[in-house]
């Protein structure tokens, strides 16, 4: 009787143990890094999608087999020919373009004017005389990643579309403005450059079809005076403020506070336009120059003749000037350069206008006919003409 005892007990024993396996395994699974996934078919493939009066076009996929329910993040692709070829260089061009928008879900709604969009810049079409009149056949792929990291390509599936030609030019990147007693002249004016400051576009950063993306400002902020950030100077429709009287962002609240920083020195702003995510973070003192020159063919000057800029932030009481400003007048044949010194051993320059990014050496900044006032920031080499 106590060997059976014995037995039953060793038994019962050993499925504890293959359970507590079975569930450690469960508990645990291992992570896999597919190569694939599937893109479905949709049930209308074969019919004709008119994008001009379409609002959406419907996909639906499989999500990975990571091995577990993963929070996986879908990028849809768009190709003419079925190759997915990226750009080797910047003077290159992929053959395929994915769209801006992401889901987190298996059912993505691909926005039709996207799609349209994607189509004229792959196919360079410049006029309507050369798009094509007739429905065309399009490739989509889906793009598949985790935050880890982990990344995969569904298959490709054929869709009929209806194109249409439209100017679809980029819109410029969305630019917003700091105003308050910390910054500018400290009235909460909305003079660009007098008592507003403009906050600086990313070199390098691929801003959205819309103009959305980030935007940034490094400044000296004294701890005992406010600001905020508006879209539109003088407006309030949109803008940013603290719903603590410190660092924490609201946006569009009526009731919200000013910013303060809580010691006084150097801090960047960051402001992404398309997530609507606001930080702003101390920063490193950056180098400090005594004054900011101009010069150029602008205005009927002549080389080298500077002439001085003056500063924007003059609600500061120390010197700490980063932010400059001059008004500028041309007949449409005019060029500029800034320079932090006589003998040009510091100088910012670039080809385009009305902004872009001065670096050391660069080429003269060409001037359209008008007048304008120009904010130069020797942080970022950030410059912007305003007209007048």
């Amino acid at each position: 009787m106590k060997k059976i005892t014995y037995l039953m007990a060793a038994l019962l024993c050993g499925m504890v143990a293959l359970t507590a396996c079975d569930d450690d395994r469960d508990s645990n699974p291992t992570v896999k890094q597919p190569e694939s996934f599937v893109l479905n078919e949709p049930a209308l493939s074969g019919n004709v999608y008119d994008l001009a009066n379409s609002t959406s076009l419907t996909v639906t996929c499989q999500q990975p087999d990571y091995g577990y329910t993963a929070l996986v993040t879908y990028y849809a692709q768009v190709s003419l020919d079925d190759t997915w070829v990226d750009a080797e260089t910047e003077d290159d061009t992929a053959s395929y373009i994915e769209l801006d928008e992401s889901w987190t879900v298996c059912k993505l709604d691909l926005d039709a004017e996207a799609i349209d969009r994607a189509i004229l810049k792959i196919g360079a079409y410049e006029s309507e005389d050369e798009f094509p009149a007739q429905p065309m056949t399009i490739y989509i792929r889906l793009r598949a990643t985790l935050t880890s990291g982990y990344e995969c390509y569904s298959n490709t599936i054929a869709l009929n579309v209806k194109a249409y030609y439209a100017d679809f030019s980029d819109a410029e990147p969305e630019l917003w403005y700091i105003t308050g007693d910390a910054v500018a002249d400290g009235s909460w004016g909305s003079e660009v450059g007098v008592s507003c400051v403009p906050m600086s576009f990313v070199d390098g950063y691929e801003y959205d079809s819309n103009g959305k993306g980030e935007i940034t400002y490094t400044a000296y902020f004294d701890s005992s005076k406010g600001f905020k950030l508006v879209k539109v100077p003088g407006a309030w429709d949109d803008q940013w403020g603290s719903s603590d009287g410190g660092l924490s962002p609201v946006m569009n609240d009526g009731g919200s506070g000013n910013f303060y920083v809580p010691s006084s020195g150097y801090y960047t702003v960051t402001l992404n336009t398309k997530t609507d995510v606001l930080t702003i973070e101390a920063a490193d003192t950056p180098t400090e120059y005594g004054q900011m020159l101009i010069s150029g063919s602008v205005n009927g000057w002549e080389w080298p003749t500077d002439i001085n800029m003056s500063s924007v932030n003059t609600c500061n009481d120390v010197s700490v000037e980063h932010l400059w400003t001059y008004e500028v007048t041309s007949d449409g044949s005019g060029e500029t350069k800034f320079l932090a010194d006589p003998d040009w051993a510091t100088n910012w320059g670039a080809p385009d206008f009305p902004y872009g990014f001065g670096t050391q050496g660069g080429d003269n900044i060409p001037v359209a006919a008008g007048t304008y006032r120009v904010v130069f920031n020797d942080i970022t080499g950030f410059y912007y003409f305003f007209e007048e």
